[in-house]
């Protein structure tokens, strides 16, 4: 079957270095090999509304007037409605719409950060594709190596998700809540070889195949988190995992967190105590997500 294709140009809010964003998807462990990376764009495939589709975009601005070009792919007609839905998805992902100035105008005056921006000027946050993936990514994480959780979810994905071929590459789609809840339990257990883990993700996926994502992005930053602490198989660290990574609420704070504690001691220089650290948190106001990312990344 011929892949059809459309084009068309989105604009992000500046500043944002495209270049920055492919730089992070290279280091994230959770989803290595799942796209193509080349020099000024990348390709990757995504499921939305029963349907497998590729997109590629590519650089064609400056970080302070920034342009990529997209081309989405599909076996199937690209209606208008799955066209708005993927650009959404598109935006949502690399945060494209995220202005970053007031964050830089707080984190200029702080002279031992002031470096981290320089070096990260222009990055907007990398979310998981879905909310879905990075709550996925949560369950099939814990208590596990990143290697390993890395293996299972790719087993898992080639098991239930879809793919696409394009110019010969496939492409494949973490699977969707609804696609888990058509598998049913007992086929998620045969696949991911642990009971626990296929429970939890089964939990998961229940919930997010009921809930409206316009309510996981905009309702109050409590109510979600206690709508995700009421999943089994979602403690705190996989609630703060999905909120900021998933969702990209970046007024979310990490509480105690030893390797934050380690990273903020490389960028301003001294022992820094979690007083210390909710201290200079405070101080980027709704930035403070923005701060944290920032600091982890450079790390």
């Amino acid at each position: 079957m011929k892949v059809k294709i459309i084009q068309g140009k989105i604009f992000p809010t500046s500043p944002f270095d495209f270049s920055k964003s492919m730089n992070f998807m290279n280091m994230f462990a959770p989803s290595n090999g799942e796209q193509i990376l080349n020099e000024q764009s990348f390709t990757k495939a995504v499921y939305i509304k029963d349907q497998t589709l590729g997109f590629k975009l590519t650089d064609q601005g400056t970080v302070e007037k920034p342009a990529l070009s997209y081309t989405f792919f599909s076996d199937k007609t690209i209606t208008d409605d799955i066209k708005s839905e993927l650009l959404d998805r598109i935006k949502f992902y690399l945060s494209l719409d995220d202005d970053l100035k007031p964050f830089y105008s707080h984190g200029l005056d702080d002279n031992a950060f002031k470096s981290v921006i320089n070096k990260l000027y222009g990055l907007h946050q990398v979310k998981f594709l879905t909310p879905f993936e990075g709550a996925g990514w949560a369950v099939l994480s814990q208590r596990i190596s990143m290697k390993a959780a890395h293996t299972i979810k790719e087993r898992f994905t080639r098991s239930v998700g879809d793919k696409i071929t394009i110019e010969g590459v496939d492409y494949w789609t973490f699977p969707s809540a609804d696609q888990i809840q058509d598998l049913g339990l007992e086929k998620l257990i045969s696949i991911l070889k642990n009971s626990r883990k296929s429970e939890y993700l089964f939990n998961v996926s229940e919930s997010f195949a009921e809930v409206d994502e316009d309510f996981l992005r905009k309702a109050p930053i409590e109510e979600v988190k206690n709508w995700l602490l009421n999943i089994k198989g979602i403690g705190e660290w996989s609630a703060h995992l999905e909120l900021i990574r998933g969702l990209g609420r970046m007024d979310e704070l990490s509480g105690s967190d030893r390797m934050l504690i380690k990273c903020a001691e490389k960028v301003y220089g001294s022992k820094i105590t979690e007083l210390d650290l909710k201290k200079i948190e405070e101080g980027y106001e709704d930035y403070k997500g923005y701060w944290e990312y920032y600091l982890r990344t450079v790390c």
